[in-house]
């Protein structure tokens, strides 16, 4: 059996100036949009983890163990939650 392949969080550009609204925005629904698409990897995981399940029976310790593993993991990796906040990109300021 093979591993469900989960997207890893998406990351904000940090090379982007926060001035241009557009750039901004852009940034804002790629970042939101590959959240989703990675929840949604998530919840195909735990479908096919629970008809595994079904699926096996009694011997579901041994056929799904993989699986179970892999959401074990993620769910250790999700302590935050399911979703990260969108961090709108400051500028740098120099103090002197």
């Amino acid at each position: 059996m093979s591993e469900v392949k989960i997207s890893p969080f998406p990351e904000i550009d940090s090379t982007i100036n926060p001035y241009d609204r557009t750039a901004v925005l852009k940034s804002k629904e790629t970042f939101l949009k590959d959240q989703l698409v990675r929840v949604k990897e998530i919840e195909y995981l735990r479908n096919k983890l629970r008809w595994c399940y079904y699926r096996e029976g009694v011997n579901h310790l041994q056929k799904c163990r993989h699986l179970s593993v892999q959401y074990i993991d993620l769910l250790k990796e999700m302590e935050n939650g399911w979703f990260k906040g969108y961090k709108f990109p400051y500028p740098e300021v120099n103090e002197q």
